[in-house]
């Protein structure tokens, strides 16, 4: 409890208060709304309140003695910040500034994947938990957490990323809590730490503040139409479905098993003929092993973009090469330049990564390139294979959506920041010099300025098909559609386009590519729903014979899911809402007007202009005041009339 001599900060709006157990509480002066943190892992002592800052020295245990120093931004925001000697030794992640403290009834805005919103005192929400009941760590797209009441949205934010992560528990009532952790960069402090904590009375509120601090450090917000401006392809990929279309052996070459002689050829004309006689005119065209030039020259002359897939985080060792399956060598470009571009670790071993399979039936690490010699081979691997078959995109995997990492090779040493500088100079280098449109897995805010769209974003990895990473052609029907699909991936209630509400007029967002729109088809109308809701467009990934069986069904969820992202892919997401307690029926908001209401319950509902949403149905008013209905129960396969509209 406060007392009259607790050292506070105070303005017009908010007052922030240090209590005697070292905890902070953060009040809205205006209706008392009230929040405080987790009890302190540590000591705090010699308090003081100077210069309109409330500073005091943290000692975290096991840590080094650290100056906190907090200040009011404004009326809605408060900046705290961890300060010492940049060599000072930091031997282990610091975790402060602890959790701030939900009610039960509090939503959990988390950022997994697009984002996910749960109740906290919801104990069968138990993906990214650990068992034993301590902090898990997770690989958090945007460095952005919140609280979310029917009056108030607290978020909490990390001003560098880089060396810093967010880790989700449960506190001793069970409630769901959620705290950043700053991490040692080659062992030191290095720079003051910072976090800054907004209180709004709604999300997207929070989400736009969030949105502006970000536009005041430089080249970190990059739009879609700015980046259109180096990269003129980029304006075929608004509202573009992408398709990943396999080979029907691609996955036994992939992973060691017999191939079958009698299959369905591969023949990527007559799919794309297929899918301009079904309309299906705005497409992202993927291949994992590749074009030929003249399919590529003719797939492009039907206005398609085609990519291609990349990797520069694996690299097969010479050591093992003899182990792996014949198929895996051949793809292993980079082996001749093992092991001088491996990535080192702080005790001198070589970094592990994806793990291949092996002529003795076994799996074996592959090891990790840095991101520093990845950018050079970018340069000299990609623009000979542009020159030869013509590309318009690239898909680079991994590097973009996974946690940075140190490099400590003397010939290549690497902080994490040094890791994302390459990374952004790699993407920046496909789509400025070269004209690439550039896609990453998953991505991550601080990528953001370079890449055009993401694939994995809308599929949280743990809510994902068991093991989708080696399952890109799987489809899952009735009894066999994996339980956290349902439970979680396609169920509104628990997931929230947090990311949408940032950035959405800067990256275009798919699902994983082992989580495709097709993978359950039964469920594809779902789906339909979540990508008209949030402006984003589809992914299929199948082979030749699955795309015989499906294409109508596609073409189907294709005239469903696209328009709105046809309409919108220039623009930001401004507003985001749930419209019934139960959160079944929700709303968007765009800046140039566009409005869309997604009905995800089995009863009408009644929209606030009187008009009637059927269930599994959006409602969609464009920028003109127009309406019409996308309903996920139509099989029709000709176009969506909002895809008429120029």
């Amino acid at each position: 409890m406060a007392t009259p001599d607790t050292p506070r900060l105070r303005n017009s709006a908010l007052q922030l208060e240090l209590l005697p157990d070292g905890r902070l509480a953060l009040t809205r002066l205006a209706d008392g709304v009230r929040f405080t943190q987790e009890p302190l892992e540590g000591t705090v002592s010699a308090p003081c309140v100077a210069d309109q800052a409330l500073s005091f020295d943290l000692t975290p245990p096991e840590g080094p003695t650290l100056r906190v120093r907090a200040t009011l931004r404004d009326d809605r925001s408060f900046e705290l910040s961890l300060e010492g000697a940049p060599d000072l030794p930091l031997a282990r992640p610091l975790a402060y500034p602890p959790a701030w403290t939900p009610e039960p009834d509090d939503l959990a805005i988390l950022p997994l994947g697009e984002g996910a919103a749960v109740r906290a005192d919801d104990t069968s929400f138990t993906p990214y938990f650990r068992p034993d009941g301590a902090y898990t760590p997770i690989n958090a797209p945007i460095a952005l957490t919140a609280l979310l009441r029917p009056n108030a949205c607290l978020a909490t934010a990390i001003l560098n990323p880089c060396d810093a992560r967010l880790e989700l528990g449960r506190n001793r009532d069970r409630l769901i809590v959620a705290r950043p952790a700053f991490l040692p960069s080659k062992g030191h402090l290095a720079y003051a730490r910072t976090v800054v904590v907004f209180l709004t009375d709604t999300l997207s509120q929070a989400t736009q503040a969030y949105r502006a601090w970000r536009e005041t450090q430089p080249g970190w917000i990059v739009t879609l139409r700015d980046k259109q401006t180096r990269t003129p392809e980029l304006a075929r990929l608004i509202g573009a479905a992408d398709v990943w279309l396999w080979d029907d052996n691609n996955m036994n070459r992939l992973y060691g098993r017999p191939e079958q002689a009698d299959i369905t050829p591969r023949e990527p004309l007559r799919a794309a003929d297929d899918m301009r006689q079904r309309h299906m005119d705005r497409i992202l065209w993927n291949a994992f092993e590749g074009e030929t030039p003249e399919d590529c020259a003719e797939l492009k002359r039907r206005g398609f973009l085609v990519g291609k897939y990349d990797i520069y985080r694996d690299v097969l060792p010479k050591d093992i090469a003899d182990l792996a399956i014949p198929y895996r060598r051949r793809r292993s470009v980079n082996t001749p330049h093992w092991p001088g571009i491996v990535r080192i670790n702080p005790d001198g071993s070589r970094a592990l990564a994806w793990q291949i399979h092996g002529t003795d039936g076994q799996l074996h690490h592959q090891n990790a390139v840095c991101d520093v010699c990845a950018l050079e081979l970018t340069k000299t691997n990609v623009p000979p294979d542009i020159a030869r078959v013509g590309y318009t995109s690239r898909l680079i995997d991994v590097q973009a959506g996974s946690a940075l990492a140190e490099c400590y090779s003397p010939e290549h040493p690497a902080t994490r920041e040094d890791s994302l500088r390459h990374i952004n100079a790699q993407n920046h280098f496909l789509a400025a010099d070269l004209g690439l449109v550039v896609g990453v897995e998953v991505g991550q805010e601080g990528a953001a300025r370079d890449f055009h769209y993401s694939e994995g974003l809308m599929s949280p990895v743990l809510f994902r098909a068991e093991d989708a990473g080696r399952r890109m052609c799987t489809i899952y029907q009735d009894d066999d559609i994996p339980p956290q699909i349902t439970q979680y991936m396609l169920n509104p209630v628990c997931r929230v386009p947090l990311w949408e509400l940032i950035y959405h007029d800067c990256t275009v967002s798919y699902w994983y590519w082992g989580d495709s729109s097709n993978c359950c088809p039964q469920l594809m109308p779902r789906r339909d729903l979540f990508n008209a809701l949030y402006g984003l467009p589809p992914l299929y990934s199948l082979n030749m014979t699955q795309w015989d069986s499906l294409k109508d069904d596609i073409a189907a969820s294709y005239h469903r899911a696209t328009p709105v992202a046809r309409l919108t892919g220039y623009s930001r997401m401004t507003d985001f809402d749930w419209l019934t307690p139960d959160r079944d029926v929700q709303q968007t908001r765009f800046d140039n007007g566009v409005a869309v209401i997604a009905n995800f319950s089995p009863e009408p509902f009644v929209a606030p202009d009187g008009t009637t949403i059927a269930p599994e149905t959006a409602l969609v008013r464009d920028g003109d005041g127009q309406t019409f209905v996308i309903d996920c129960h139509t099989t029709s396969t000709a176009p969506h009339l909002a895809e008429t509209r120029p």
